[in-house]
């Protein structure tokens, strides 16, 4: 009998050490999902955030070229004096993170190639690949930056300009939500 008892307040015992544990593992999971969206929602806040302070300022007009052509130059304004859609991203851009906007861009604007209203810049890309990164001639900047503050923030954008280099629509690449790269992508889509 005495066997028994032991028996019985042992398993309950087990059982109240089992449930606490669980119980315990349980609020440690729920504070994780807690930080993962609170730090979600961080990151999302600072985008919209540097998409607001960057969007209208105005870019110094400066000589660009294509490729490695420093030579041939032409000025900012007379490549914007057509809307197009840039695509920024610098050589510490991750290379996953890029692929999967080209091929955003592939699936919205699917003639973005041949396209000369898509343009791909990067002011310090490897000169090798200049000349076809990702498929395209990349825009170069004789000043090497377009002077706005995004640019330190090492994150690939999009962004268009006006006839007088001011941007208009710009829009912060998340890798943690490309929808929202999709949606963008969607309202820029030339039908003119």
């Amino acid at each position: 009998m005495k066997k028994i008892f032991f028996f019985i307040v042992f398993c309950e015992c087990m059982c109240i050490t089992i449930s606490c544990t669980d119980k315990k593992q349980k609020n440690a999971e729920a504070e994780s999902v807690v930080a993962l969206s609170d730090y979600e929602n961080q990151v999302t806040q600072k985008i919209i955030l540097l998409e607001e302070s960057n969007n209208g300022l105005l870019l110094k007009n400066q000589e660009v070229y294509f490729g490695n052509d420093s030579l041939n130059t032409m000025l900012f304004e007379d490549l914007a004096k057509e809307k197009k859609l840039y695509f920024y991203f610098s050589y510490n851009t991750c290379s996953p993170c890029i692929q999967e906007c080209v091929d955003m861009l592939e699936r919205y604007i699917p003639d973005y190639l041949e396209s000369d209203k898509v343009i791909f810049l990067s002011p310090d890309y490897l000169p090798r690949f200049r000349n076809s990164c990702y498929g395209k001639r990349l825009l170069g900047l004789k000043n090497e930056c377009l002077g706005i503050s995004l640019e330190e923030e090492n994150v690939p954008f999009f962004f268009v300009l006006d006839r007088n280099l001011k941007i208009t629509s710009l829009h912060v690449v998340n890798k943690n939500d490309f929808e929202r790269t999709g949606r963008y992508l969607k309202g820029i889509l030339f039908n003119d």
